[in-house]
């Protein structure tokens, strides 16, 4: 796939961001080419090499209704998962860096559920998988942090707050 600056991507285990410039840098002798990617949640830039943006994982950013079937698909998505903690965290550092926006929706409504009773590894995966679904609903759908956050509450704890009223 061929990207340009202004392109919306996602960058595997960052999220979402925005193509903001393409550089030329030497690195060990060797003249690359490489954009520059602002993340939309925090001051973030990453540089990826043009060449490698398959090879990398880089794909484009969901479109807005896609984004809202997620919202709507994370309602109702199994938060089942293994009890061996060790075995859960691998896991779910594997589909944070390969998975489908799905998958991590799925880690990020489990550990966010679970909050209060996360070891520190765990609170750390809960927040890289809160803001790569953050940061790419926010860009799908064009809306700020604080929208997509309320957005993304809702749809995980839309159950609890039902079973409260």
């Amino acid at each position: 796939m061929s990207y340009s600056i202004g392109d919306k991507i996602v960058y595997p285990m960052h999220g979402a961001g925005v193509i903001v410039d393409k550089v030329n840098k030497k690195i060990m002798d060797e003249i690359r080419c490489y954009f520059i990617v602002k993340s939309p949640i925090s001051e973030m830039v990453a540089m990826l090499p043009v060449e490698n943006m398959d090879t990398i994982g880089v794909r484009d950013v969901m479109t807005n209704i896609e984004a809202d079937n997620l919202l709507t698909e994370i309602k109702t998505m199994n938060t089942v998962e293994n009890t061996n903690w060790n075995k859960r965290y691998r896991e779910n550092m594997e589909k944070l860096k390969d998975g489908t926006i799905h998958e991590i929706a799925q880690i990020a409504k489990s550990l966010m559920t679970r909050d209060k009773s996360l070891s520190t590894g765990e609170r750390k995966l809960m927040i890289n998988a809160k803001n790569a679904v953050l940061s790419e609903i926010m860009l799908a759908k064009n809306i700020t942090l604080d929208q997509a956050e309320e957005a993304l509450k809702e749809s995980i704890y839309c159950d609890s707050v039902n079973e409260v009223e």
